[in-house]
């Protein structure tokens, strides 16, 4: 593993107790799940081979900071994707904008370069509302519209 990965994945271990303040969560009521619950709960339960597939993608549409995607990211580089072949296949909507721009600053490691990878992979959305497909489509149009425009404009 090259030392923009190790850098990167110290990052993400040390995110939250830099940027997150715990009078923050109380003001927010916002709860968000440690690293081992979300391993011992979920990402233990996937099969080893699927962190070195970039063709797979994972997506959390109720991302908040980022916790869920950042141990994927940890898995994925330590299995031996790129940095940017990671960031390629996690996909992130949270209707939160503060959240979102942490989100991005934790993904991103601060680094400009992959920000726009970031923007593009993690937005601002309401989840239960928007059909979001990360492809530029406007989120707010109907799964219908969509395939109508695809027919018929």
């Amino acid at each position: 593993m090259n030392e923009l990965c190790k850098k990167y994945i110290d990052h993400l271990d040390n995110f939250r107790k830099h940027y997150i303040s715990k009078k923050r969560r109380r003001l927010t009521d916002e709860d968000f799940t440690p690293a081992h619950i979300i391993n011992d709960i979920c990402l233990d339960e996937y099969p080893k081979e699927c962190w070195a597939d970039k063709n797979i993608g994972f997506i959390d549409n109720n991302c908040g900071t980022g916790n869920i995607l950042a141990e994927i990211a940890k898995r994925r580089l330590l299995a031996g994707l790129s940095l940017e072949e990671t960031l390629n296949t996690l996909y992130g909507i949270e209707i939160d904008a503060k959240n979102v721009e942490l989100c991005h600053l934790r993904l991103s490691c601060g680094e400009q370069g992959l920000m726009p990878i970031v923007r593009r992979q993690i937005v601002q959305a309401d989840s239960h509302k928007a059909n979001y497909l990360f492809d530029g489509t406007d989120p707010h149009k109907t799964i219908q519209d969509i395939h109508f425009e695809k027919f018929f404009v």
